[in-house]
């Protein structure tokens, strides 16, 4: 059964802009996601011989977290990230290969899957991941997880998990294992695909506030001196 969708929206919202129009540097931020957004389909490639679909575990996944795109040319979304922690989910996909998804539950996920957004936040922490199957367990490709919150000292409990990949990492001169780990407790623009990452509920309540990710990054912008600079610069 999918869940009520977006009720708690425009008082999560509201209470989200009024604590982040201090210190941010000035923006216009559309707080929700359009209805009529493009999920433009992912655009990947085989990496140091591993291809899009990993070397097993949900295929299907492993193709949205490889994709290598860029929602350039103004394409991303400002969203607040009251929006994407009060976006749900279809219980019945908790742990559960997409290509086993009743296809009413896929099309639950597919109104907001895909869809390119850009969101302001601290960084709660920094892990560089171990070997999984979406990058073939290569042990020297791996993911950096980090933990985006909407206040500075909010713990990972009320976090949004966004990723580094090693696909887009090698493309990013800049996003270096020092780089990312200094970004610890700084205020960052992150730009990214939406996604679901359906494969870790019970992390819920503990390292992670929901299950939707921006998976993977595109772009880090670090708050200097009330401007956005990339991390690239």
């Amino acid at each position: 059964m999918c869940i009520a969708r977006r009720a708690l929206l425009p008082l999560l919202c509201g209470i989200l802009l009024l604590f982040a129009s201090c210190g941010s540097p000035t923006t216009a931020v559309n707080t929700g996601i359009p209805a009529d957004a493009a999920h433009p389909t992912p655009v990947d490639h085989t990496f140091h011989g591993c291809p899009p679909t990993g070397d097993g575990g949900d295929t299907q996944l492993n193709v949205r977290k490889n994709r290598v795109d860029d929602g350039e040319s103004g394409s991303y979304h400002d969203v607040a990230m009251a929006t994407i922690l009060a976006l749900t989910w279809p219980q019945d996909i908790e742990r559960t290969n997409r290509a086993n998804w009743s296809a009413s539950d896929a099309a639950a996920v597919a109104q907001d899957e895909g869809i390119a957004v850009r969101v302001t936040g601290y960084i709660a922490g920094v892990k560089h991941e171990g070997t999984e199957s979406t990058n073939c367990h290569d042990v020297d490709n791996r993911d950096f997880h980090v933990w985006l919150v909407a206040q500075p000292g909010d713990d990972r409990s009320k976090s949004v998990v966004v990723e580094v990949t090693p696909r887009v990492n090698a493309l990013r001169a800049g996003w270096t294992s020092s780089a990312l780990s200094g970004m610890v407790g700084k205020q960052v623009r992150i730009s990214g695909w939406l996604m679901m990452d359906q494969e870790h509920p019970e992390q819920i309540g503990q390292t992670r506030a929901t299950l939707w990710e921006v998976h993977p990054i595109l772009h880090i912008e670090e708050n200097s001196n009330g401007s956005w600079t990339s991390i690239d610069s």
